[in-house]
């Protein structure tokens, strides 16, 4: 029997809006969520940004409906209280916080490392807080892939030490917390099994959530990065011919309908 969709989980940079567009909300994206919602769904928005910047892409956004949830920096889960504030979701944000700490210390030789060879590097910028690198980027894409190279070669001396990377911009990150870990905790804390999940997403940060482990049906818009398209279809997903928000649309519409057409008539 047919499950009903109860939960999309969306990017937002790239599979939502357009880079060097206006940020707004894609009327068949608005369609679209506000049919969803009516049906009862929810709507988590899976990104790569701070809870502050992604409240205000939000804000920008101007979508018929705001998120249920917001899954920030790939791996931190936030729920909005009856009082409007974004809060930590169970404990998950706490452990994460504290799993990562302790992984920094013990990748302290892989900073030094990064930091001697990226020395006098004119096309990378290593972005640090508190005296410890969170992340960098880069002028371009062919120089992000230099980084990851070095990155991959380097990982071995701590096993739980791992990178997301989208254009231009890698975070530093523990390997146990990614878009998919934190989807499925999202879904184990608010009831959602994986048949009722739909994600979509468009770059290598967005992976983890689209390789069908922890959302049953998977998209990405016609922009999506070739890695992603094939990740998709190898789950059995959907590649959009439309672009950013017209594309996760269009899939999610299909979904749907799918879904609606597997379902055994009623009886009169």
């Amino acid at each position: 029997m047919a499950t009903d969709l109860r939960l999309i989980s969306t990017d937002f940079d790239g599979t939502l809006i357009q880079p060097h567009f206006d940020g707004r909300c894609q009327p068949a994206f608005a369609a679209a969520l506000a049919d969803f919602k009516a049906a009862g769904g929810h709507w988590a928005i899976n990104t790569g940004r701070s809870l502050e910047h992604i409240i205000e892409g939000v804000t920008l956004f101007a979508a018929p409906f705001e998120p249920d949830y917001v899954l920030t920096h790939e791996r931190e889960i936030w729920h909005r209280d009856s009082d409007g504030v974004w809060r930590d979701y169970g404990d998950w944000n706490r452990i994460c916080r504290e799993r990562h700490a302790a992984l920094f210390q013990q990748a302290k030789d892989i900073f030094r490392r990064v930091r001697e060879v990226l020395a006098g590097a004119h096309d990378v910028n290593l972005i640090e807080e508190n005296g410890v690198p969170s992340g960098l980027i880069t002028a371009d894409e062919a120089a992000m892939d230099r980084v990851a190279a070095l990155l991959d070669s380097l990982r071995g001396e701590v096993p739980d030490f791992h990178y997301q990377r989208n254009t231009i911009y890698l975070r530093f990150c523990h390997a146990a917390y990614d878009k998919g870990t934190a989807l499925a905790e999202l879904c184990r804390i608010a009831g959602f099994a994986r048949e009722e999940v739909f994600a979509s997403g468009d770059h290598y940060n967005d992976l983890p959530m689209l390789d069908g482990r922890f959302a049953a049906h998977v998209a990405c818009p016609a922009n999506a990065i070739p890695e992603v398209k094939s990740a998709v279809l190898a789950a059995g997903g959907a590649v959009a011919s439309a672009s950013f928000g017209d594309g996760t649309a269009e899939a999610l519409v299909a979904v749907r309908r799918e879904i609606s057409q597997k379902k055994p008539a009623a009886v009169s």
